[in-house]
């Protein structure tokens, strides 16, 4: 049995893991599935949402009793990044899906601007004085969601919030003797238009992989291919 951490990325929550979550379940694994800082239940001010803060949230939420693989979504690959670097023997993997996977000293934010190539490079306002970024609505479908259901987009697009800029804006910390010995995966989206496969394979060539798969599907594969993701996750977790 393994134990999961499921990661939200950039403006969703816990809530976008509504299908992978049971799946796991259901194949005999148990899954933890928190809002990150600043989502859901653990609303506040993005002034105050620090990527420091989100690995001690983390941390609190780690089982002691086993190992935990992560699985993270998109931006936050800089959290799993960062938990692993502060409890290297408490993470089992990482898998990181389609996710900002950057080296030690770099931050998230200009890995993101670099890529040019996505669709929501134009749509995004930031504001500097109140710490935040938010995706513009229109860019929803397309950016994220081009091959989702029109139930799934309806219940995302009700339910993205604005996101804390600061863990983007923060340089990660990585050494080889903790997070160096913490075993990472990286699932490759291929019709990505958020997170696209060029910068997917930056992050693997910049910082290395024990595995690599690839599924063929937008940003949010855990809501138009859950089985295929599912599937996929726990293939890397026995080999």
């Amino acid at each position: 049995m393994e134990h999961f951490l499921l990661t939200h990325g950039s403006w969703h929550g816990a809530w976008c893991w509504h299908k992978i979550a049971p799946r796991l379940i259901a194949a005999g694994h148990s899954v933890s599935v928190p809002d990150l800082l600043g989502r859901g239940a653990n609303r506040r001010l993005s002034q105050l949402v620090s990527l420091n803060a989100m690995v001690r949230h983390i941390g609190r939420t780690l089982r002691q009793d086993c190992q935990t693989t992560i699985v993270v979504h998109s931006r936050y690959g800089v959290l799993a990044s960062a938990v692993s670097e502060a409890y290297p023997d408490r993470i089992k993997r990482v898998v990181y899906l389609a996710a900002f996977m950057i080296p030690h000293n770099r931050m998230a934010a200009p890995y993101f601007a670099a890529d040019k190539g996505s669709l929501l490079q134009s749509h995004i306002t930031v504001s500097k004085a109140g710490l935040w970024d938010a995706l513009d609505p229109a860019i929803y479908r397309e950016g994220l969601y081009h091959d989702c259901s029109e139930d799934d987009v309806t219940l995302a697009s009700s339910l993205l919030c604005r996101e804390p800029l600061r863990p983007a804006l923060t340089r990660l910390k990585l050494s080889a003797d903790r997070y160096g010995v913490v075993p990472r995966a990286y699932i490759r989206l291929t019709e990505d238009r958020a997170v696209t496969p060029q910068l997917q394979d930056k992050c693997i060539e910049k910082v290395g992989v024990d595995r690599v798969e690839d599924i063929k599907a937008s940003h949010s594969a855990y809501f138009s291919r859950p089985d295929v993701l599912t599937q996929t996750i726990l293939s890397i977790c026995q080999s």
